[in-house]
């Protein structure tokens, strides 16, 4: 049986860079969202403090980037997704569960993107599974992505 003095609840960590507004203030888990206004978002990072992410991005240019791991600004290669032109139409995110600090329990990310011009979100979308309401991605080709949700669940 795990033992739940050291469990750890996981908190997802996030934030977008986009075209007008640059660099935005990082978000935790559904505080608020990531994003300012109509602007698209052209770059994405995503920290956990507890197992490990992996998260790409698709671009309005037709093309999925890299699996990246990393959460810094700093680091083009592997710190986030995005190349920092185009605008972001679609994201996958996997989280993998560090069973030994979570108390045994198995969590997945939830995410949940909102389209350019348009007044919703998009159904949410858990790690990359794909079944009737899920393409094991977030958000639709063509469409610049202009606000992001997260958590973990």
């Amino acid at each position: 049986k795990p033992s739940t003095s050291n469990t750890i609840t996981p908190v997802i960590t996030y934030g977008v860079k986009t075209k007008n507004h640059g660099i935005l203030p990082d978000v935790k888990n559904r505080e608020d969202f990531a994003g300012w206004g109509n602007d698209e978002i052209i770059g994405v990072k995503i920290g956990v403090n507890v197992g490990a992410i992996k998260y790409r991005v698709h671009t309005v240019n037709g093309k999925w980037l890299g699996w990246v791991t990393g959460n810094n600004w700093n680091d083009y290669n592997n710190g986030y997704a995005g190349d920092d032109v185009n605008a972001i139409d679609a994201i996958e995110v996997y989280y993998e569960t560090n069973i030994s600090k979570t108390g045994g329990k198995y969590y997945r990310a939830k995410y949940q993107v909102k389209g350019k011009g348009m007044k919703s979100y998009w159904d949410n979308q858990y790690d990359n599974e794909k079944d009737k309401n899920q393409d094991g991605y977030a958000g639709a080709f063509g469409i610049p992505i202009v606000e992001l949700l997260m958590s973990l669940e």
